[in-house]
């Protein structure tokens, strides 16, 4: 054994080293290092006494929001051109910060991004005595704007289930909501300003329920085509899987 250890390159203080030792060289050791061998060590996953093979509960739209960075940096564009899109003027970077409290680093960051990929544009301009960069959108930006809209309505719309309408919907119910419209009317001055604040909300509230009002009726149009469907299944002798993909791509 002492003969082994010289010529072995790994130190053994209390036993051989097995995992590198093949059967063929037993021979080599004393019968009680031989008896401690069980073979070569092969990793293998650790039982779980628990695992079932349940599959996830089907939703027929999927998960209301993904989560990957790329989708994240899209809804930071969206909310930034929307902003945007109703300031034709422009606004500086410092302003859209301190009226909507946006983080400043993430807003910079989407700020420049939407500049280098021209849908914003920049102009310098004095602002209470500083040199700021004022930020407008441009043609392409509102071309973009739409292009999000279109993939991100959904997903917001799905949202709703998550918090209903109903329950969570009226921003006057909001304390965040209550403690920016305090601070724009610590702002003012005068009684006609105060009033063109509370017109404003009054104007965004009706386009709101403009809005609802066009979402219902689309919805009802939704639902009985929906039964259409279920109808025309029904009648179905033999399941027939191309007419009822004919079906979903003619839904209106």
């Amino acid at each position: 054994m002492e003969k082994f250890r010289k010529n072995d390159p790994e130190t053994h203080e209390n036993g051989p080293d097995f995992r590198s030792i093949h059967n063929r060289d037993m021979n080599r050791f004393e019968p009680r290092f031989a008896n401690m061998y069980r073979g070569p060590q092969y990793p293998r996953k650790p039982r779980n006494k628990h695992r079932h093979n349940h599959s996830l509960p089907f939703h027929p739209f999927g998960p209301p929001l993904p989560m990957s960075r790329d989708e994240f940096k899209e809804i930071k564009h969206l909310m930034i051109l929307t902003l945007l899109s109703e300031i034709p003027e422009g606004i500086s970077g410092y302003q859209l910060q301190e009226q909507y409290k946006l983080p400043r680093g993430s807003m910079i960051r989407s700020l420049n991004e939407l500049e280098d990929n021209e849908s914003l544009s920049t102009i310098q301009d004095i602002v209470k005595g500083r040199s700021q960069k004022i930020y407008k959108i441009t043609n392409k930006g509102k071309e973009n704007l739409e292009k999000l809209k279109e993939k991100w309505t959904y997903q917001f719309l799905r949202m709703t289930d998550i918090a209903p309408m109903e329950q969570y919907g009226n921003p006057f119910g909001s304390v965040r909501f209550k403690n920016r419209l305090i601070r724009n009317l610590e702002k003012i001055e005068n009684i006609e300003d105060a009033i063109d604040i509370f017109r404003g909300y009054r104007s965004k509230f009706k386009q709101m329920y403009k809005r609802l009002q066009n979402r219902m009726e689309k919805l009802d149009k939704t639902k009985s085509h929906l039964d259409s469907i279920i109808t025309k299944i029904e009648k179905m002798d033999q399941f027939d899987l191309n007419k009822v993909k004919e079906m979903v791509d003619n839904f209106p």
